[in-house]
Protein backbone atom coordinates (compact mmCIF):
# COMPACT_ATOMS: atom_id res chain seq x y z
CA UNK A 1 0.00 0.00 0.00
CA UNK A 2 2.67 2.19 0.47
CA UNK A 3 3.30 2.47 -3.59
CA UNK A 4 0.00 3.04 -3.74
CA UNK A 5 -0.04 6.55 -2.08
CA UNK A 6 3.05 6.86 -3.64
CA UNK A 7 1.42 7.33 -6.57
CA UNK A 8 -1.57 8.78 -5.66
CA UNK A 9 0.41 12.12 -3.96
CA UNK A 10 2.48 12.45 -6.75
CA UNK A 11 2.64 12.40 -10.60
CA UNK A 12 2.06 8.70 -11.66
CA UNK A 13 5.41 8.70 -14.25
CA UNK A 14 6.99 10.22 -11.49
CA UNK A 15 7.12 7.24 -9.58
CA UNK A 16 8.69 4.74 -12.20
CA UNK A 17 11.64 4.24 -10.15
CA UNK A 18 13.80 1.35 -10.56
CA UNK A 19 15.19 1.90 -7.13
CA UNK A 20 11.39 1.49 -5.32
CA UNK A 21 9.87 -0.88 -8.29
CA UNK A 22 12.07 -3.62 -8.83
CA UNK A 23 10.52 -7.11 -8.69
CA UNK A 24 11.83 -9.23 -5.59
CA UNK A 25 10.65 -12.39 -7.00
CA UNK A 26 11.49 -11.87 -10.24
CA UNK A 27 15.24 -11.04 -9.39
CA UNK A 28 15.29 -13.90 -7.43
CA UNK A 29 14.20 -16.35 -9.98
CA UNK A 30 16.57 -14.44 -12.19
CA UNK A 31 19.77 -14.26 -10.23
CA UNK A 32 19.18 -17.89 -8.51
CA UNK A 33 17.87 -20.01 -11.04
CA UNK A 34 21.02 -20.91 -12.45
CA UNK A 35 21.49 -22.67 -8.90
CA UNK A 36 18.31 -24.93 -8.98
CA UNK A 37 19.44 -26.15 -12.56
CA UNK A 38 22.92 -26.86 -11.80
CA UNK A 39 21.76 -28.77 -8.62
CA UNK A 40 18.93 -30.68 -10.89
CA UNK A 41 21.75 -31.16 -13.15
CA UNK A 42 24.17 -32.75 -10.86
CA UNK A 43 21.32 -35.03 -9.42
CA UNK A 44 20.43 -36.76 -12.77
CA UNK A 45 23.84 -36.79 -13.43
CA UNK A 46 24.58 -38.71 -10.43
CA UNK A 47 21.92 -41.12 -10.13
CA UNK A 48 23.44 -42.06 -13.84
CA UNK A 49 27.20 -42.62 -12.54
CA UNK A 50 26.21 -44.30 -9.32
CA UNK A 51 23.46 -46.59 -7.67
CA UNK A 52 20.54 -44.64 -5.97
CA UNK A 53 22.01 -46.17 -2.82
CA UNK A 54 25.34 -44.78 -3.23
CA UNK A 55 26.66 -42.02 -0.34
CA UNK A 56 27.59 -39.33 -3.43
CA UNK A 57 23.51 -40.04 -4.75
CA UNK A 58 22.37 -39.18 -1.00
CA UNK A 59 24.85 -36.14 -0.60
CA UNK A 60 23.54 -34.78 -3.83
CA UNK A 61 20.09 -35.17 -3.31
CA UNK A 62 20.07 -33.32 0.30
CA UNK A 63 21.74 -30.41 -1.02
CA UNK A 64 19.40 -30.23 -4.23
CA UNK A 65 16.71 -30.86 -2.05
CA UNK A 66 17.79 -28.08 0.11
CA UNK A 67 18.43 -25.59 -3.14
CA UNK A 68 14.97 -26.57 -4.17
CA UNK A 69 12.66 -26.09 -1.19
CA UNK A 70 14.61 -22.42 -0.11
CA UNK A 71 14.29 -21.32 -3.79
CA UNK A 72 10.66 -22.15 -3.41
CA UNK A 73 10.17 -20.04 -0.42
CA UNK A 74 11.87 -17.32 -2.25
CA UNK A 75 9.27 -17.43 -5.05
CA UNK A 76 6.22 -18.14 -3.14
CA UNK A 77 5.09 -21.49 -5.18
CA UNK A 78 6.22 -24.11 -6.67
CA UNK A 79 10.19 -24.57 -8.90
CA UNK A 80 9.79 -25.26 -12.56
CA UNK A 81 12.06 -26.56 -14.91
CA UNK A 82 11.63 -26.17 -18.56
CA UNK A 83 13.09 -27.15 -21.54
CA UNK A 84 11.51 -25.97 -24.96
CA UNK A 85 13.63 -26.86 -27.82
CA UNK A 86 16.98 -24.91 -27.29
CA UNK A 87 15.34 -22.36 -24.81
CA UNK A 88 15.60 -22.98 -20.60
CA UNK A 89 12.69 -22.07 -18.73
CA UNK A 90 12.92 -21.82 -14.53
CA UNK A 91 9.46 -20.74 -12.91
CA UNK A 92 8.45 -19.60 -16.60
CA UNK A 93 11.59 -17.07 -16.38
CA UNK A 94 14.48 -17.40 -19.33
CA UNK A 95 17.52 -18.66 -17.87
CA UNK A 96 20.00 -16.19 -16.71
CA UNK A 97 23.63 -18.33 -16.66
CA UNK A 98 27.01 -18.70 -17.69
CA UNK A 99 27.84 -20.63 -20.65
CA UNK A 100 29.00 -23.91 -18.82
CA UNK A 101 26.09 -23.97 -16.42
CA UNK A 102 23.70 -23.11 -19.52
CA UNK A 103 25.71 -26.20 -21.47
CA UNK A 104 24.75 -28.46 -18.24
CA UNK A 105 21.47 -27.29 -18.60
CA UNK A 106 20.85 -28.42 -21.91
CA UNK A 107 22.70 -31.81 -20.72
CA UNK A 108 19.42 -32.23 -18.37
CA UNK A 109 16.56 -31.44 -21.34
CA UNK A 110 18.59 -33.75 -23.66
CA UNK A 111 18.02 -36.36 -20.65
CA UNK A 112 14.84 -35.82 -19.89
CA UNK A 113 13.95 -35.61 -23.63
CA UNK A 114 15.33 -38.88 -23.93
CA UNK A 115 12.29 -40.25 -21.71
CA UNK A 116 10.02 -37.86 -23.26
CA UNK A 117 9.73 -35.15 -20.75
CA UNK A 118 10.45 -31.86 -20.42
CA UNK A 119 9.35 -30.29 -17.56
CA UNK A 120 9.74 -30.76 -13.67
CA UNK A 121 8.12 -29.06 -11.25
CA UNK A 122 8.05 -28.99 -7.76
CA UNK A 123 6.14 -27.96 -4.63
CA UNK A 124 7.02 -26.61 -1.64
CA UNK A 125 6.26 -29.61 0.43
CA UNK A 126 8.77 -31.61 -2.06
CA UNK A 127 10.33 -34.09 0.89
CA UNK A 128 14.31 -35.92 0.55
CA UNK A 129 12.61 -39.36 0.35
CA UNK A 130 10.62 -37.60 -3.03
CA UNK A 131 14.13 -36.19 -4.59
CA UNK A 132 15.44 -39.79 -3.73
CA UNK A 133 12.14 -41.79 -5.85
CA UNK A 134 12.51 -38.88 -8.65
CA UNK A 135 16.73 -40.26 -9.13
CA UNK A 136 15.65 -44.11 -8.69
CA UNK A 137 12.88 -43.79 -11.55
CA UNK A 138 14.99 -41.44 -13.80
CA UNK A 139 18.16 -44.25 -13.63
CA UNK A 140 15.97 -47.27 -14.30
CA UNK A 141 14.09 -45.33 -17.12
CA UNK A 142 16.98 -44.40 -18.49
CA UNK A 143 19.06 -47.34 -18.58
CA UNK A 144 16.37 -49.47 -20.05
CA UNK A 145 15.21 -47.82 -23.32
CA UNK A 146 11.83 -50.30 -23.16
CA UNK A 147 11.08 -47.80 -20.08
CA UNK A 148 12.04 -44.62 -20.96
CA UNK A 149 8.15 -44.25 -22.44
CA UNK A 150 6.93 -44.71 -18.32
CA UNK A 151 8.95 -41.52 -16.77
CA UNK A 152 6.53 -39.30 -17.77
CA UNK A 153 3.75 -41.28 -15.96
CA UNK A 154 4.94 -41.78 -13.30
CA UNK A 155 3.72 -40.30 -9.79
CA UNK A 156 5.81 -39.16 -6.93
CA UNK A 157 4.24 -36.68 -4.10
CA UNK A 158 4.79 -32.96 -4.79
CA UNK A 159 6.86 -33.89 -7.92
CA UNK A 160 5.49 -33.52 -11.62
CA UNK A 161 6.72 -35.14 -14.73
CA UNK A 162 5.31 -33.99 -18.25
CA UNK A 163 5.75 -33.32 -21.44
CA UNK A 164 4.46 -30.23 -22.95
CA UNK A 165 3.69 -29.06 -26.31
CA UNK A 166 5.35 -25.90 -27.36
CA UNK A 167 3.97 -22.67 -28.74
CA UNK A 168 6.05 -24.04 -31.97
CA UNK A 169 4.45 -27.18 -31.63
CA UNK A 170 1.12 -26.91 -31.83
CA UNK A 171 1.85 -23.61 -34.51
CA UNK A 172 3.20 -26.34 -36.93
CA UNK A 173 -0.21 -28.68 -35.96
CA UNK A 174 -1.90 -25.98 -36.16
CA UNK A 175 -1.18 -25.72 -39.90
CA UNK A 176 -3.38 -28.15 -41.02
CA UNK A 177 -6.85 -26.87 -38.98
CA UNK A 178 -9.41 -25.37 -40.30
CA UNK A 179 -9.20 -21.75 -39.68
CA UNK A 180 -11.73 -21.41 -36.55
CA UNK A 181 -10.33 -24.64 -35.10
CA UNK A 182 -6.80 -23.12 -34.86
CA UNK A 183 -8.52 -19.91 -33.75
CA UNK A 184 -10.47 -21.81 -31.12
CA UNK A 185 -7.86 -23.83 -29.74
CA UNK A 186 -6.00 -20.77 -29.21
CA UNK A 187 -8.71 -18.99 -26.82
CA UNK A 188 -9.03 -22.00 -24.78
CA UNK A 189 -4.99 -22.12 -24.42
CA UNK A 190 -5.65 -18.35 -23.41
CA UNK A 191 -8.04 -18.55 -21.29
CA UNK A 192 -6.32 -21.23 -19.27
CA UNK A 193 -2.96 -19.67 -19.21
CA UNK A 194 -4.87 -16.05 -17.77
CA UNK A 195 -7.06 -17.73 -15.66
CA UNK A 196 -3.40 -19.32 -13.84
CA UNK A 197 -2.33 -15.90 -13.92
CA UNK A 198 -4.98 -13.70 -12.45
CA UNK A 199 -5.38 -16.70 -9.83
CA UNK A 200 -1.81 -16.13 -8.72
CA UNK A 201 -2.00 -12.06 -8.93
CA UNK A 202 -5.25 -12.47 -5.97
CA UNK A 203 -2.92 -14.68 -4.47
CA UNK A 204 -0.65 -11.64 -4.11
CA UNK A 205 2.52 -13.50 -6.85
CA UNK A 206 3.55 -10.77 -9.06
CA UNK A 207 5.54 -13.04 -11.94
CA UNK A 208 4.80 -12.63 -14.98
CA UNK A 209 4.72 -16.18 -16.61
CA UNK A 210 5.99 -16.38 -19.80
CA UNK A 211 3.10 -17.88 -21.42
CA UNK A 212 0.53 -14.28 -20.84
CA UNK A 213 3.37 -12.75 -23.53
CA UNK A 214 3.35 -15.94 -25.94
CA UNK A 215 -0.89 -15.22 -25.33
CA UNK A 216 -0.39 -11.49 -26.65
CA UNK A 217 1.72 -12.88 -29.77
CA UNK A 218 -0.42 -15.32 -30.61
CA UNK A 219 -3.32 -12.99 -30.52
CA UNK A 220 -1.37 -10.52 -32.70
CA UNK A 221 -0.39 -13.55 -35.14
CA UNK A 222 -4.00 -14.65 -35.90
CA UNK A 223 -5.41 -11.52 -36.46
CA UNK A 224 -3.22 -11.13 -39.95
CA UNK A 225 -5.11 -14.35 -41.45
CA UNK A 226 -8.38 -14.93 -39.43
CA UNK A 227 -9.22 -12.14 -38.11
CA UNK A 228 -13.32 -12.93 -39.07
CA UNK A 229 -12.84 -16.13 -36.88
CA UNK A 230 -11.10 -13.99 -34.37
CA UNK A 231 -14.62 -11.44 -34.19
CA UNK A 232 -16.70 -14.34 -33.80
CA UNK A 233 -15.43 -15.20 -30.29
CA UNK A 234 -16.89 -12.25 -29.16
CA UNK A 235 -20.14 -14.10 -28.90
CA UNK A 236 -18.54 -15.73 -25.95
CA UNK A 237 -17.80 -12.70 -24.04
CA UNK A 238 -21.05 -13.10 -21.94
CA UNK A 239 -19.97 -17.18 -21.43
CA UNK A 240 -16.46 -15.97 -20.08
CA UNK A 241 -17.26 -13.10 -17.58
CA UNK A 242 -14.28 -13.70 -15.53
CA UNK A 243 -11.25 -11.39 -15.60
CA UNK A 244 -9.53 -13.99 -17.36
CA UNK A 245 -12.15 -13.95 -20.31
CA UNK A 246 -12.68 -10.46 -20.35
CA UNK A 247 -9.44 -9.88 -20.39
CA UNK A 248 -8.71 -12.51 -23.49
CA UNK A 249 -11.82 -11.07 -25.27
CA UNK A 250 -10.01 -7.41 -24.86
CA UNK A 251 -6.99 -8.27 -26.53
CA UNK A 252 -8.61 -9.86 -29.36
CA UNK A 253 -10.71 -6.76 -30.04
CA UNK A 254 -7.90 -3.87 -29.60
CA UNK A 255 -5.51 -5.72 -31.75
CA UNK A 256 -8.22 -5.46 -34.33
CA UNK A 257 -9.35 -2.31 -34.25
CA UNK A 258 -5.81 -1.04 -33.65
CA UNK A 259 -4.54 -3.31 -36.85
CA UNK A 260 -6.08 -0.38 -39.02
CA UNK A 261 -3.79 1.71 -37.57
CA UNK A 262 -0.34 -0.13 -37.91
CA UNK A 263 0.78 -3.50 -38.81
CA UNK A 264 3.71 -3.39 -36.50
CA UNK A 265 3.40 -6.70 -34.75
CA UNK A 266 5.46 -5.23 -31.58
CA UNK A 267 3.12 -2.42 -31.41
CA UNK A 268 0.08 -4.88 -31.85
CA UNK A 269 1.80 -6.72 -29.17
CA UNK A 270 2.18 -4.76 -26.65
CA UNK A 271 -1.18 -3.72 -27.05
CA UNK A 272 -2.07 -7.08 -26.39
CA UNK A 273 -0.25 -7.37 -23.30
CA UNK A 274 -2.10 -4.17 -22.11
CA UNK A 275 -5.24 -6.16 -22.18
CA UNK A 276 -4.46 -9.17 -20.84
CA UNK A 277 -3.19 -7.25 -17.52
CA UNK A 278 -5.90 -4.36 -16.99
CA UNK A 279 -7.34 -5.98 -14.18
CA UNK A 280 -4.66 -6.95 -12.27
CA UNK A 281 -5.58 -4.23 -9.78
CA UNK A 282 -9.09 -5.05 -9.57
CA UNK A 283 -7.96 -9.04 -9.14
CA UNK A 284 -5.68 -8.62 -6.55
CA UNK A 285 -8.14 -5.80 -4.75
CA UNK A 286 -11.28 -8.27 -4.85
CA UNK A 287 -9.80 -11.48 -4.94
CA UNK A 288 -10.80 -14.83 -6.89
CA UNK A 289 -14.23 -14.74 -5.19
CA UNK A 290 -15.39 -11.03 -5.94
CA UNK A 291 -15.12 -10.96 -9.44
CA UNK A 292 -18.60 -9.70 -10.16
CA UNK A 293 -18.54 -7.83 -6.83
CA UNK A 294 -19.46 -3.94 -6.80
CA UNK A 295 -16.61 -2.08 -4.93
CA UNK A 296 -16.91 1.06 -2.81
CA UNK A 297 -15.72 4.25 -4.79
CA UNK A 298 -12.77 5.22 -2.47
CA UNK A 299 -11.41 0.85 -3.38
CA UNK A 300 -12.28 1.90 -6.94
CA UNK A 301 -10.46 4.82 -7.32
CA UNK A 302 -7.38 3.11 -5.79
CA UNK A 303 -7.53 0.83 -8.77
CA UNK A 304 -5.48 2.48 -11.61
CA UNK A 305 -2.33 3.39 -9.34
CA UNK A 306 -2.45 -0.08 -8.04
CA UNK A 307 -2.89 -1.88 -11.52
CA UNK A 308 0.03 0.27 -12.51
CA UNK A 309 2.31 -0.44 -9.55
CA UNK A 310 1.99 -4.22 -10.44
CA UNK A 311 2.35 -3.65 -13.89
CA UNK A 312 6.02 -2.55 -13.22
CA UNK A 313 6.41 -4.93 -10.21
CA UNK A 314 5.22 -7.75 -13.31
CA UNK A 315 7.78 -6.30 -15.92
CA UNK A 316 10.06 -4.19 -14.08
CA UNK A 317 11.01 -0.76 -15.46
CA UNK A 318 12.28 -0.52 -19.02
CA UNK A 319 10.77 0.73 -22.28
CA UNK A 320 8.53 -1.91 -23.08
CA UNK A 321 6.73 -2.24 -19.98
CA UNK A 322 6.55 1.58 -19.61
CA UNK A 323 3.96 1.56 -22.46
CA UNK A 324 2.03 -1.45 -21.11
CA UNK A 325 2.30 0.72 -18.07
CA UNK A 326 0.88 4.16 -18.97
CA UNK A 327 -2.04 2.44 -20.94
CA UNK A 328 -3.10 0.44 -18.02
CA UNK A 329 -3.30 3.28 -16.23
CA UNK A 330 -4.71 5.76 -18.54
CA UNK A 331 -7.79 3.20 -19.44
CA UNK A 332 -8.77 2.17 -16.33
CA UNK A 333 -8.50 5.79 -15.10
CA UNK A 334 -10.74 6.71 -18.03
CA UNK A 335 -12.91 4.05 -16.61
CA UNK A 336 -13.46 6.11 -13.45
CA UNK A 337 -13.02 9.45 -14.61
CA UNK A 338 -17.21 9.58 -12.81
CA UNK A 339 -15.25 9.22 -10.13
CA UNK A 340 -12.00 11.05 -10.28
CA UNK A 341 -12.03 13.57 -12.89
CA UNK A 342 -10.62 13.88 -16.67
CA UNK A 343 -7.39 11.82 -16.55
CA UNK A 344 -3.99 14.16 -15.98
CA UNK A 345 -6.85 16.82 -15.64
CA UNK A 346 -6.93 17.32 -19.56
CA UNK A 347 -3.03 18.60 -19.12
CA UNK A 348 -2.09 15.84 -21.63
CA UNK A 349 -4.14 13.30 -24.08
CA UNK A 350 -3.92 9.75 -23.37
CA UNK A 351 -2.45 7.52 -25.61
CA UNK A 352 -4.41 6.23 -28.69
CA UNK A 353 -3.62 2.61 -27.38
CA UNK A 354 -4.95 3.79 -23.97
CA UNK A 355 -8.43 5.26 -25.89
CA UNK A 356 -8.92 2.13 -27.93
CA UNK A 357 -8.63 -0.25 -24.95
CA UNK A 358 -10.90 1.63 -23.01
CA UNK A 359 -13.27 1.76 -26.13
CA UNK A 360 -13.46 -2.12 -26.18
CA UNK A 361 -13.62 -2.45 -22.66
CA UNK A 362 -16.42 -0.43 -22.63
CA UNK A 363 -18.16 -2.45 -25.60
CA UNK A 364 -17.70 -5.56 -23.72
CA UNK A 365 -19.00 -4.40 -20.66
CA UNK A 366 -22.36 -4.07 -22.54
CA UNK A 367 -21.76 -7.65 -24.05
CA UNK A 368 -20.99 -8.73 -20.85
CA UNK A 369 -21.82 -7.27 -18.01
CA UNK A 370 -19.45 -7.33 -15.04
CA UNK A 371 -22.76 -7.30 -12.51
CA UNK A 372 -26.56 -8.46 -12.64
CA UNK A 373 -27.62 -6.16 -16.08
CA UNK A 374 -28.83 -8.15 -18.88
CA UNK A 375 -26.03 -8.78 -21.80
CA UNK A 376 -26.91 -6.55 -24.66
CA UNK A 377 -27.22 -7.89 -28.46
CA UNK A 378 -23.78 -6.90 -29.69
CA UNK A 379 -25.55 -4.19 -32.39
CA UNK A 380 -27.04 -2.40 -29.31
CA UNK A 381 -23.42 -2.81 -27.25
CA UNK A 382 -22.44 -0.86 -30.51
CA UNK A 383 -25.34 1.70 -30.29
CA UNK A 384 -24.73 2.13 -26.57
CA UNK A 385 -20.81 3.08 -27.09
CA UNK A 386 -22.05 6.45 -29.08
CA UNK A 387 -21.37 9.44 -27.38
CA UNK A 388 -20.53 7.43 -24.15
CA UNK A 389 -17.86 10.23 -22.25
CA UNK A 390 -14.39 8.90 -22.83
CA UNK A 391 -14.82 6.94 -25.71
CA UNK A 392 -12.73 9.19 -28.87
CA UNK A 393 -14.53 9.32 -31.87
CA UNK A 394 -11.99 8.46 -34.23
CA UNK A 395 -11.48 5.51 -32.34
CA UNK A 396 -15.02 4.84 -32.27
CA UNK A 397 -15.16 4.98 -35.96
CA UNK A 398 -12.25 2.47 -35.66
CA UNK A 399 -13.97 -0.18 -33.71
CA UNK A 400 -17.05 0.34 -36.26
CA UNK A 401 -14.42 -0.54 -39.30
CA UNK A 402 -13.26 -3.13 -36.98
CA UNK A 403 -16.42 -5.11 -36.22
CA UNK A 404 -18.59 -3.55 -39.14
CA UNK A 405 -21.99 -0.98 -38.51
CA UNK A 406 -23.94 -4.83 -37.75
CA UNK A 407 -20.90 -6.81 -35.28
CA UNK A 408 -20.33 -10.39 -35.78
CA UNK A 409 -23.10 -12.29 -33.75
CA UNK A 410 -26.09 -9.87 -35.07
CA UNK A 411 -29.36 -12.06 -35.60
CA UNK A 412 -30.74 -9.56 -38.89
CA UNK A 413 -34.39 -10.32 -40.84
CA UNK A 414 -34.52 -9.91 -44.25
CA UNK A 415 -37.09 -8.62 -46.40
CA UNK A 416 -37.92 -12.21 -47.74
CA UNK A 417 -39.07 -12.84 -44.17
CA UNK A 418 -35.64 -15.37 -43.49
CA UNK A 419 -33.33 -14.77 -41.07
CA UNK A 420 -29.17 -14.62 -40.33
CA UNK A 421 -26.34 -14.41 -38.53
CA UNK A 422 -23.79 -11.73 -39.27
CA UNK A 423 -20.63 -13.33 -39.51
CA UNK A 424 -18.25 -10.50 -39.93
CA UNK A 425 -17.97 -7.21 -42.09
CA UNK A 426 -18.00 -7.82 -45.94
CA UNK A 427 -14.83 -8.03 -47.94
CA UNK A 428 -16.20 -5.20 -49.65
CA UNK A 429 -14.61 -2.47 -46.89
CA UNK A 430 -16.40 0.12 -48.03
CA UNK A 431 -19.80 -1.92 -47.52
CA UNK A 432 -20.36 -0.81 -43.84
CA UNK A 433 -24.03 -1.44 -43.73
CA UNK A 434 -23.51 -4.92 -45.85
CA UNK A 435 -21.91 -7.69 -43.96
CA UNK A 436 -21.02 -11.16 -44.60
CA UNK A 437 -24.14 -13.11 -43.43
CA UNK A 438 -25.26 -16.87 -42.79
CA UNK A 439 -28.66 -17.48 -43.87
CA UNK A 440 -30.30 -19.42 -40.75
CA UNK A 441 -33.78 -20.24 -41.18
CA UNK A 442 -36.60 -20.08 -44.07
CA UNK A 443 -39.66 -17.12 -44.17
CA UNK A 444 -41.65 -19.71 -42.27
CA UNK A 445 -38.87 -19.86 -39.59
CA UNK A 446 -37.58 -23.39 -40.43
CA UNK A 447 -33.97 -23.90 -39.69
CA UNK A 448 -31.95 -24.50 -43.28
CA UNK A 449 -29.97 -27.76 -42.72
CA UNK A 450 -27.08 -26.50 -43.95
CA UNK A 451 -27.05 -22.65 -43.87
CA UNK A 452 -25.55 -20.40 -46.61
CA UNK A 453 -23.08 -17.56 -46.38
CA UNK A 454 -23.87 -14.63 -48.51
CA UNK A 455 -21.66 -11.46 -48.44
CA UNK A 456 -24.57 -8.40 -48.78
CA UNK A 457 -20.96 -6.43 -49.84
CA UNK A 458 -20.18 -8.42 -52.82
CA UNK A 459 -23.22 -7.90 -55.14
CA UNK A 460 -21.94 -7.63 -58.73
CA UNK A 461 -23.90 -7.26 -62.04
CA UNK A 462 -27.52 -7.49 -62.09
CA UNK A 463 -27.18 -9.97 -58.91
CA UNK A 464 -29.47 -8.43 -55.83
CA UNK A 465 -29.51 -9.58 -52.24
CA UNK A 466 -32.37 -9.47 -50.08
CA UNK A 467 -32.43 -6.23 -47.76
CA UNK A 468 -31.95 -6.52 -43.94
CA UNK A 469 -35.39 -5.22 -42.53
CA UNK A 470 -34.39 -5.37 -38.63
CA UNK A 471 -32.35 -7.14 -36.03
CA UNK A 472 -33.63 -10.18 -34.35
CA UNK A 473 -33.12 -10.07 -30.10
CA UNK A 474 -31.16 -12.49 -29.30
CA UNK A 475 -33.72 -14.36 -27.09
CA UNK A 476 -35.81 -15.04 -29.81
CA UNK A 477 -33.84 -17.21 -31.91
CA UNK A 478 -33.63 -20.92 -31.98
CA UNK A 479 -30.24 -21.64 -32.52
CA UNK A 480 -27.09 -21.09 -30.66
CA UNK A 481 -25.30 -18.12 -32.49
CA UNK A 482 -22.14 -18.96 -30.73
CA UNK A 483 -22.32 -22.94 -32.06
CA UNK A 484 -23.41 -21.50 -35.74
CA UNK A 485 -19.84 -19.39 -35.86
CA UNK A 486 -17.72 -21.77 -34.33
CA UNK A 487 -18.96 -24.38 -37.07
Amino acid sequence: MTVQKTIHKADFLAACKATDSRNQALEEIRDKGADVILSVFRLLKNSLVHAVDNKAVQTTCKETHGTITDFAAIVGGYVSVTFVDDTIFVCGQLLRASRSIYESAMEVGRMLGNCGVSELSFTTDVTYDDMMKLCEVFSISTRTPELRGRFAETKIPHITIRKIETELQKADEDQELPEMEKVLRAYASALVVMRQFYDRIAKGKTVMPHRVKRVAQRVVGLSEGAQGSLLALTTLANAHRDEAGRSVQSAILSVCVARQLTGKRSVLAQLAMSALIADMGRMRITGTEGRLAELAENVERAIPSLTSALCISTGGVNVQNAVRTVTTYEATFIERQHLMGPVYKRTMSPLVQSKILYAVRQLLEQLAPRDTRRPLSPLDALAALSGKPGVDDFVYKLLIRAVGVMPTGTIVEFETGEWGIVVGPSKNKNALSRPRVKLMTDRSGQIFSKPKEIDLGEATGGQRFPAITGVVEPSRAKFNVAAVLMN
